[in-house]
This record gives C-alpha cells, structure tokens and sequence, in this order.
C-alpha cells in the first residue's frame, strides 16, 4: 500500500523535542511507516500562535534547520507553512519561504493576524493578506485554506477562478458531516474540486465527530461524504499527526492508518478508489501543479 498525506506538524514536534525523524516515539517516523510500498509526506513547519508574528518567523527559520539537518533528501516530500502570520508583515519574507522551498501555504491558524481572519473570525484578507494571496499565485505556492474563514475561503476562490488556478485544503473535514466551523460546507468541498484542487481528511478529534475517541469508521463518514460530492479524484489524506489534540485509539500513529482502507473496503468503496485517497489524487496534484 502506498500513501501520500498532505499535512503533518511532525517538524514542529521534532524541534520542541529534539528528536529525529528515522525513529522517535512521535506520530510520524520512518520506521513506523515502513509498511507502506512508498510514503511520501507534505511536512509543515507550524510556530505557535502565542509569539509575535516576528518571533514566529525567528521560530520558522529555527525549525526549517532542524528539517534541513533531520529530513533525508531521498525522502519523497513537499515543504509547507502552516499559518502567514509568521511572514511578519513582509512580502519578501514570502519569497524567501519560496526560495527554501516552501510549495504550501496554510493561510491562517486562529484568530486574526496581518493577513487576515481564521475559522473562529467572521474576517477576510486584510490589505496585506491580499498580497499574500496574489503572490502565493505569481510565486507558484498552492494556497491552503485548511483554518480560513468562510470569507476568505470565498476570497481565495474568486481569485483561484480570476487565474484559472487551484487551491487547496490539505486538512479540512466535512461540515455536513460535523457541523465545525474548521470544516467544509458542501459547497466548498465542490468549489475546490471545480478548482483542480484537493482536499485532505484530518484525523482532529473535535473536527470530526461528537465523541472523544473517535474511529476509523468516523474518519471514513467524512471520506464517503465527499465521494458522494463526486469527490473521488479529489479527497485525500490529510492527518494532521503530531498536530492533532489528543490521539485515537483507532489510529494512534501512522502504523495505524491502513485500518482506513480496510474499514472503506468493508464498506463497498473499490480498490482503485481506495488507492487514489491513499496516494494518487495528491500524488497527481503534486505533478501538475508544483514546481519542486
């Protein structure tokens, strides 16, 4: 079985840690995922929210050595930055992020910051975050829109549209599915299919059902729902591991997430599409749209 996720926060745990990335008791190791035919991993560098946008950007830099000395250049993977806050105001800090090889860029966190308003906020782009936005598209960065408002979701789909170019939710479960405000509406779902874009299935507990534990059977609900959406070339993985609030017991680390398929092929979903959740429909959109 191949798999390919679109988001982790494994880099942000390996620098509060100090710990590798071959083996560690984290979420995410190379040894915990060589079960897998092939594994590749978008990997991205989260700062915390607490710390002012130019500490986060200090922080950045701090965690992209730690990847540049920890991760394996044969290993498969795409860069990303979870939150633009930590561009600190300055355009030129985007480009630089580009120039280290940064190809995702989740817009916002929580809250709001110079670039505009989260889930929790009824803002869009601020001024500035608008640059962020035009210039992710010039750059060739996929904007993320995993954490937006429902405002600015719409704002970067204008703007998707206006260029013919995609964007992306890398860890965004479904709204209808469990009504959250970090979830998509059905009609965003198909906004970023229309798009060319994906969508990731995050593992979040409190972003995926009622329960405190959920199940691989809760994950697989929002999985079939966007394939009701005619989403099957579409919706991928998008765990979240090392980043979600509390693990499953279902799926405690990566090891674990071959109970997913299983629990979709128990269900009817057919191999082939159980294989482009897994791997393809990322794997495909990494070809077309990103310039490593």
């Amino acid at each position: 079985m191949r798999l390919f996720d679109l988001h982790c926060d494994t880099l942000y745990e390996m620098y509060i840690r100090d710990c590798g990335f071959e083996d560690n008791d984290l979420n995410i190791s190379l040894r915990k995922a060589d079960k897998f035919e092939k594994y590749a991993q978008v990997l991205a560098i989260w700062s915390q929210n607490d710390l002012s946008e130019e500490e986060r950007f200090e922080q950045f830099l701090r965690i992209y050595n730690i990847y540049k000395e920890r991760i394996p250049d044969t290993f498969p993977h795409v860069l990303a930055v979870e939150g633009a806050g930590m561009l600190a105001g300055r355009i030129e800090n985007l480009e630089l992020i580009y120039n280290l090889g940064v190809r995702f860029l989740t817009l916002v966190w929580a809250g709001e910051c110079s670039v505009g308003g989260a889930h929790d906020t009824d803002k869009g782009f601020s001024k500035f975050g608008f640059k962020v936005l035009q210039k992710c598209f010039d750059l060739g960065i996929i904007p993320d829109v995993s954490h937006a408002s429902d405002k600015m979701f719409w704002q970067v789909r204008e703007e998707a549209m206006k260029r013919g170019k995609p964007f992306v939710a890398t860890h965004s479960n479904s709204r209808s599915v469990y009504n959250h405000s970090r979830n998509l509406s059905d009609d965003m779902f198909v906004a970023v299919r229309d798009c060319g874009g994906v969508v990731g299935v995050s593992l979040e507990p409190t972003h995926t059902c009622t329960e405190d534990e959920p199940t691989e059977e809760d994950v697989c609900r929002h999985i079939l729902h966007y394939i009701e959406l005619g989403g099957e070339n579409t919706v991928c993985l998008g765990c979240d591991l090392d980043g979600v609030t509390r693990n499953t017991k279902a799926i405690p680390d990566i090891s674990y997430l071959p109970k997913i398929a299983d629990r979709l092929r128990s269900l009817g979903v057919a191999e082939d599409i159980i294989e482009n959740i897994f791997f393809n429909n990322a794997n495909n959109f990494i070809i077309r749209n990103i310039n490593l």
